[in-house]
């Protein structure tokens, strides 16, 4: 490969990863926000050729939408893709589980309970940013001691589709109390995986995930409700 080819190929990989932190884990856009090819461009120092080769890889993931002579846009949240991919993510996830509990090595079990005591440590704090971070690695742990490579790339890809849905989205129906339900449910799955009960590992991580989705259409429909009475 010549340098020039190299080059391109950097600049495309990291453009890619730089638009994705934007959108994830920055959340520098809003669901369903018109993003500018060349704000991005200028923002990162390339030309609009690795922007839209990153575009490209996000939209294939589900991430942006790009609408022929409008523009390119973040996913705009849909209760229905979110339900849709609730349902998928609670059998994955279940499966995940299941198998963790067969393979899940003591390292794997340090690191998750590692999480799960930061997740406390920022509820406690009521610091949400180190809540989210602190969730995404307990899960993404719970992944790598399943072994699954096929179910550890999907569930990562739900995962990111249905942040980029609810970036932005009214967070205030979201108490401290419901995230200490959703570290007690952590926990149990956290106790089924160590007791090696693939069963009840599975069960309650179908659980956790069911009630997840539960909260976030509750959030979205008092949501509703307050838009209407203020107008």
């Amino acid at each position: 490969m010549s340098r020039n080819k190299l080059e391109r190929t950097t600049f495309a990989r990291d453009a890619y990863t730089a638009i994705r932190e934007m959108l994830l884990e920055e959340r520098r856009f809003l669901a369903g926000e018109k993003i500018s090819v060349e704000s991005l461009s200028r923002d990162l120092a390339v030309s609009r050729s690795p922007v839209w080769g990153a575009i490209s890889r996000l939209e294939a993931e589900g991430l942006l939408h790009v609408v022929p002579r409008q523009g390119v846009f973040v996913i705009a949240f849909d209760a229905d893709k979110i339900i849709a991919n609730f349902e998928a993510r609670e059998a994955l996830e279940g499966m995940a589980a299941r198998l963790a509990a067969r393979r899940m090595t003591s390292e794997d079990r340090e690191i998750m309970a590692e999480a799960l005591a930061r997740q406390a440590r920022s509820i406690e704090a009521e610091d949400l940013v180190a809540y989210r971070t602190s969730n995404l690695d307990f899960h993404h742990r719970l992944l790598v001691a399943a072994q699954n490579a096929t179910i550890e790339t999907t569930l990562k890809s739900l995962y990111a589709q249905t942040q980029a849905m609810c970036n932005g989205r009214d967070s205030s129906a979201t108490t401290w109390d419901q995230l200490r339900r959703n570290l007690a449910e952590h926990q149990r799955v956290l106790d089924m995986l160590t007791n090696r009960d693939e069963v009840a590992a599975e069960q309650a991580a179908r659980l956790h995930v069911q009630q997840l989705l539960k909260a976030i259409l509750t959030r979205e429909s008092q949501t509703a409700v307050i838009s209407k009475v203020s107008t």
